[in-house]
């Protein structure tokens, strides 16, 4: 580059711009820190956290049909995302 280029990324931005890697990194820090990281909804990136999905949907199953929202992990502008309440 030259002195009078700018660059608009920042190396290692992927790693927050990304739904998937950002839900993970929000996640690691709600197990850290609880009470601060309540801001956002639960998030699993399948099939690594499937074992999770699997707990939490049996210890909130009470007669209630839960929704969940399911994302790709790489498509942009709402393409690929569908509601479902079967795991």
């Amino acid at each position: 580059m030259q002195a009078h280029q700018k660059i608009n990324h920042f190396p290692g931005m992927a790693i927050l711009s990304r739904k998937n890697n950002l839900g993970m990194g929000l996640m690691q820090f709600r197990k850290e820190f609880p009470g601060d990281y309540e801001f956002f909804p639960i998030t699993w990136s399948l099939p690594n956290d499937y074992a999770d999905l699997i707990a939490y949907h049996e210890c909130r199953q009470q007669g209630k049909a839960q929704t969940f929202i399911v994302k790709p992990e790489a498509s942009c502008q709402g393409r690929g995302i569908y509601m479902t309440r079967n795991i």
